[in-house]
């Protein structure tokens, strides 16, 4: 055991020790690929993580692997791969077993490397085609959201076209990222003042949420809300009624059913929303008393759930109309 005196020592021990094991390692015989192949035995396939299959990751995974004298695979050390799945690959292959490779007759240790494909069924040109949205989309969506809310437009507009081409390039299986961008698309139209090309963005964004989910889901519900805002902004309040009618059904039957406080929240402010929206149209349309049954819940709601600048507007607007 090392005292205090002979710390240093045994730290210098140690490190010694260290590199003495790494070059034993290092100066095992090493196996082209595809030879170890022929002598694979059990193959056991990796999982394919459940939020890495959500969001689409396909991906190789490239390990060095240690295969003892009797074929067992000993040590793995990952070389490259998304970390989303790296570890699964990690846990495959330790499974594996090898004939035991020899060398003069003799079993021997020997080292290798494998490129492993998560999912097992993807194909090398899923890979590529995986690794080019990654390298594209999340970056540029990332600076066009900064740039957004920075009130840098062009730039936004520049940024999330890129992220957009990249995400439309993979289809449906980026359909979530995609109406990401798409709404992102449509609110910086909406602060230049382009109502037309805002609804054209928050359609389409609506219409890929509804292809992809149920109808009762509350990202449609935020899609919708986002649509009625547009017809607002454009006086159709005939257009806007039905959409938020549906909106404020979903979130009031999420409301109670999420434990989770931040997802309650928003849920809030959006019923705070979605209802004052209603209080407004119902006003405009001379019935008092749906208005003041909205403006009710839009109190409520503004109340209890939000923090942001609209809840001033909602409760004196509201409150004034009640009167």
């Amino acid at each position: 055991m090392c005292n205090a005196a002979s710390y240093f020592m045994c730290v210098l021990l140690f490190l010694n020790l260290s590199r003495e094991l790494q070059a034993q390692v290092d100066e095992l015989p090493r196996i082209a690929p595809e030879k170890a192949e022929l002598n694979l035995v059990t193959r056991v396939t990796p999982v394919y993580p459940p939020l890495a299959k959500a969001v689409g990751i396909r991906a190789v995974v490239h390990l060095d692997i240690l295969i003892d004298e009797t074929g067992a695979v000993r040590d793995v050390k990952v070389i490259s791969g998304h970390p989303m799945v790296a570890s699964s690959a990690m846990e495959a292959i330790k499974q594996w077993k090898y004939k035991p490779f020899e060398i003069d007759g003799k079993p021997t240790t020997v080292r290798t490397d494998v490129n492993m494909l998560i999912p097992a069924t993807a194909t090398h040109e899923d890979i590529l085609k995986e690794q080019n949205f990654q390298r594209e989309f999340w970056e540029n969506e990332r600076q066009g959201k900064a740039a957004y809310e920075e009130k840098r437009f062009e730039e936004a507009e520049a940024k999330l076209a890129i992220a957009r081409a990249a995400a439309e390039e993979r289809g449906d299986s980026k359909w979530l990222e995609l109406t990401g961008v798409i709404t992102l698309q449509g609110h910086i139209a909406m602060a230049e003042g382009q109502l037309d090309k805002a609804k054209d963005f928050y359609t389409d964004s609506l219409a890929l949420h509804l292809k992809h989910q149920r109808p009762s889901e509350a990202e449609v519900a935020s899609a919708q809300q986002d649509l009625g805002i547009l017809f607002m902004q454009r006086h159709e309040a005939e257009k806007a009624e039905p959409l938020f009618s549906a909106s404020v059904e979903t979130y009031l039957a999420r409301i109670d059913d999420t434990p989770v406080k931040e997802a309650q929240a928003s849920y809030g402010r959006h019923l705070a929303v979605g209802y004052f929206a209603l209080s407004q149209i119902a006003r405009a349309g001379g019935r008092d008393a749906d208005m003041r049954e909205c403006c009710q819940k839009a109190i409520t709601f503004a109340q209890a759930w939000s923090k942001t600048p609209e809840k001033d507007t909602i409760i004196d607007t509201c409150s004034s109309g009640l009167k």
